[in-house]
């Protein structure tokens, strides 16, 4: 008799995917005007430019661990 092995993954494990499209497109803005903002292309004040990186990287993580994001 064979055994038979179920190839679940384990609970452990992070599954990711890739972020969805709407997400993406916010991210890119996002990391556009604050990038731009932080080189000095844009006259963005430097918090508002540095907070819109970081809020583009937190969506692009969450969008890649949460299912519905």
């Amino acid at each position: 008799m064979t055994r038979r092995s179920s190839r679940q993954p384990s609970r452990r494990v992070l599954r990711t995917r890739a972020p969805r499209r709407g997400t993406l497109i916010v991210a890119s803005i996002l990391y556009t005007i604050g990038l731009f903002g932080v080189l000095g292309f844009f006259p963005v004040p430097e918090p508002y430019a540095i907070t819109a990186l970081v809020v583009a990287g937190g969506l692009l993580i969450l969008g890649a661990l949460l299912r519905d994001l």
